[in-house]
């Protein structure tokens, strides 16, 4: 099936996932991978949680494929799927399966693009600064969105977005993180884009956001917040060159607003981005930050403001082989009060890593690192330290569930 050529650029970018897939087959697209990461020596799995260390030896394995399908002319089906293991030598009760889901329609136009998703996660992670234990966490997700394009240089989208998180039977030093985190999220922005040529973009975005907890016990934690976000995007999907500044970045501010009067209001600047600078075809330097507020596993603090910045370079030492470093700092306070609170504590961190990259094939690659972290907790002045080194080996790539330029908020 052949498409014409769209003057929207997200859909351009939706047909352009549509025809560079390797696999063809009919009207069906796909694109596959498998990795195995993270496969070596780990300090101490827990990061200083327990009462002593516990090191040990784990890797992640598993495949992933995104397929897409041309159901009419201008509608593509699409359907991400990910399964991957985490395996621990030691630790049996870590071991363990996470998958992810994600299936949209997408409806391409000359002048507008639009997609209805839903999305389902159900994943064991490294939990929060809070809580740096695997915790499971299943996500049921669904957005749409609406793009109209109204001139060759600029564009509107409006966006709504539902998520329902669940811990089932969660616990941790006898807080019952179900009752006090299962909870509805409800989002809907409005875009503004303008793109005066291929190489770089501008928008705005403002959002409205509302926290429904599930039960009454956390009920006191429900919230809603604003916020108003402007950013640049280098060299989006559309841009048929490599240019010097690629990534983008987003920076506005953020209003939360309790909705018991036992809470003050908070509001910070809020924002993420990624930014590399190609010096020369052997150098480049990258920044990398995000800001914003996230759900804490205490009743008496409601919500935490979580900051990560960093960055680094990458030098190609041939057309096979790079070498990485970064050293990455963050965050997490809390900026919401109430009466009679005790001092809330504040997490510290700083991660130095370095990486050798070598591209063993047209679809292998393997990796070499190393991380060396530590973590502060204040004002007890605790020092906790972690180490890890390994290597990682892929086959394919896949573009994934958020490969359309539709930046996010947090």
């Amino acid at each position: 099936m052949t498409f014409a050529q769209s003057t929207n650029w997200m859909a351009n970018a939706v047909l352009g996932l549509f025809k560079n897939a390797p696999w063809k087959l009919g009207p069906v697209r796909a694109y596959r991978s498998f990795s195995i990461n993270n496969l070596g020596y780990d300090s101490d799995i827990y990061y200083g949680f327990q009462d002593k260390e516990y090191p040990d030896f784990t890797f992640n394995a598993g495949p992933a494929f995104q397929w897409l399908a041309a159901l009419k002319k201008l509608i593509i089906f699409d359907s991400y799927q990910s399964l991957q293991g985490a395996f621990y030598t030691e630790n049996e009760k870590e071991r363990t399966f996470n998958f992810r889901t994600s299936n949209q329609v997408h409806f391409l136009f000359k002048k507008a693009y639009g997609k209805t998703a839903f999305s389902y996660n159900n994943t064991r992670h490294r939990f929060s600064p809070e809580l740096i234990l695997n915790i499971r966490e299943e996500q049921i997700a669904w957005d749409g969105l609406f793009l109209w394009q109204f001139s060759k240089f600029g564009a509107v989208a409006w966006k709504l977005s539902t998520s329902r998180f669940n811990y089932r039977n969660a616990e941790y030093e006898g807080i019952s993180l179900d009752q006090e985190l299962n909870r509805r999220e409800l989002y809907a922005d409005t875009f503004l884009y303008f793109q005066p040529n291929p190489k770089f973009r501008f928008f705005l975005d403002g959002q409205i956001g509302f926290y429904n907890f599930r039960y009454l016990e956390s009920k006191i934690k429900d919230s809603r917040s604003y916020a108003l976000l402007g950013g640049l995007e280098f060299t989006p999907e559309t841009s048929p060159t490599r240019a010097t500044l690629e990534g983008g970045f987003n920076i506005g501010y953020m209003y939360l607003d309790p909705k018991s009067p036992e809470y003050q209001d908070a509001s910070d600047i809020v924002g993420n981005g990624h930014i590399t600078l190609n010096l020369s075809r052997s150098l480049s330097l990258n920044g990398y930050y995000a800001r914003g507020f996230s759900v804490s596993i205490y009743s008496a603090l409601l919500h935490y403001l979580n900051t990560t910045y960093g960055g680094g370079f990458t030098f190609r030492l041939s057309n096979k082989v790079s070498l990485t470093n970064n050293i990455t700092f963050g965050q997490a306070e809390y900026p919401l009060e109430r009466e009679g609170q005790e001092t809330a504590p504040t997490y510290k961190f700083t991660t130095l890593s370095a990486n050798i990259g070598i591209r063993l094939g047209k679809e292998w690659n393997f990796n070499i690192f190393g991380n060396l972290s530590q973590r502060k907790v204040l004002p007890a002045e605790r020092k906790l330290n972690r180490y890890f080194i390994g290597l990682s080996l892929t086959f394919g790539s896949v573009p994934g569930e958020n490969a359309l330029p539709i930046p996010s908020l947090l």
